[in-house]
């Protein structure tokens, strides 16, 4: 066997490995570049297909402006379809959106529900985030939220925009 025959194959298998990739890595890869508007070219690829860490980072893309105008309507958009299936980085910046008036009129009370899901769903920061927006939340406003995080928890996600969005 030739000497250089062990760095061919890897060299090979590399190559076959970029090529097989697809949107989702592509996308990644793109963002590590800070070429943010083929990350998002690539990702719309896969959240348009229903993915909700792909919607999730669409709506990130938009809310910063990464790669497209920022706006808060369409970020808004893709948050609520990754939202709807469970996505907890989803519920949180829903959640910050409402705290800090980003698409939203201001409202903690649905920022509260936001952190809560997120928290539920395991995110880091969630149960900071409630603790903080909830400090001064008479004890009628801490059942509302807790019911209407329920609420959206027992739809399993699904149709909580229209409890998080009056």
């Amino acid at each position: 066997m030739p000497k250089f025959a062990p760095a061919l194959l890897a060299l090979l298998l590399l190559a076959s490995g970029l090529a097989s990739a697809g949107p989702w890595e592509e996308g990644y890869t793109a963002y590590q570049r800070k070429d943010y508007t083929t990350a998002v070219a690539k990702w719309r690829q896969v959240a348009d297909k229903g993915n909700a860490k792909a919607q999730s980072l669409m709506g990130q893309m938009y809310f910063y402006g990464q790669g497209v105008k920022q706006d808060y309507p369409q970020a808004i958009t893709w948050l609520n379809l990754a939202a709807a299936q469970g996505e907890p980085k989803a519920h949180f910046r829903l959640g910050s959106m409402h705290e800090n008036a980003q698409g939203f009129t201001q409202n903690k009370l649905m920022a509260a529900v936001s952190y809560t899901m997120a928290a539920e769903l395991g995110h880091p920061e969630g149960i900071e985030a409630l603790k903080r927006v909830s400090a001064e939340f008479s004890p009628k406003e801490t059942a509302l939220v807790s019911r209407l995080a329920q609420t959206c928890i027992k739809r399993a996600y699904k149709a909580c925009e229209s409890v998080l969005n009056p």
